[in-house]
């Protein structure tokens, strides 16, 4: 009878190291793959951006970008009348952002139960400036985009003291030709992405220029209240 005949030293390692190359691919394969995706996601979103700065002027119109990061989300939004900002703003703790449109109907709420009853309207103080309301805008060239395996890690704007990574984000747009200067980061959907697997968004306020940076790009150094030029009207919202 034939003797049986085991494997060697050799023959196991060599088997080894085609099974570490076969894995080593697959995960340089997937890793450019999601670096892939986070690079269009960047691209469509400053593409976006571009597209609500050309909107404004054109329409005569306000519009906003409304981040959602808890929906991974964003989309164009109108508004029926003028909008003006404030110089500063103060994102909440932890760098979540508030719904401005939960926020807009407490501040409503708050001015009418103010007003006293039985009381002539001429002796009664001027009544706060009326806030716009803003509506989803929807047309075939920007549609509300929900990202799947990229994701919107925060956003940063002269205005505010620290960047949105929680909530809501919203980023300006008017019809004299400008918007907020921003700084948008984006990278995997991960707990704890790398530099090298992010993309930057930095937006100009006077041009709609929109630049994709590879890596995390610093906040820029007069990125803070008060600060100088970010493309936005004193007064309130």
């Amino acid at each position: 009878m034939q003797r049986e005949r085991g494997y060697s030293l050799i023959e196991i390692m060599l088997v080894m190291a085609i099974g570490g190359l076969v894995a080593g691919g697959a995960i340089l394969g997937f890793r450019s793959l999601v670096r892939s995706e986070i690079r269009s996601t960047a691209t469509k979103l400053a593409a976006a951006i571009r597209y609500s700065y050309d909107r404004a002027i054109s329409t005569g119109a306000y519009y906003r970008l409304h981040i959602n990061f808890d929906e991974n989300s964003y989309r164009l939004e109108k508004a029926d009348a003028r909008v003006l900002l404030n110089t500063s703003e103060r994102a909440s703790r932890n760098g979540r952002g508030e719904d401005r449109d939960i926020e807009d109907r407490r501040a409503q709420e708050d001015d009418q139960k103010g007003q006293p009853s039985g009381v002539s309207s001429e002796l009664l103080p001027p009544p706060s400036p009326r806030r716009p309301k803003f509506a989803a805008y929807v047309d075939s060239q920007l549609k509300p985009v929900r990202l799947s395996r990229a994701r919107i890690l925060d956003v940063m704007t002269p205005r505010q003291s620290e960047a949105c990574r929680r909530g809501h984000a919203y980023l300006h747009f008017f019809p004299d030709g400008h918007t907020e200067r921003a700084l948008i980061h984006i990278g995997p959907d991960s707990d704890n992405p790398a530099e090298d697997e992010q993309f930057s968004l930095l937006v100009h306020a006077l041009t709609g220029r929109v630049e994709v940076l590879p890596g995390r790009a610093p906040t820029p150094r007069d990125f803070s209240p008060g600060s100088g030029d970010d493309g936005v009207g004193k007064g309130g919202r």
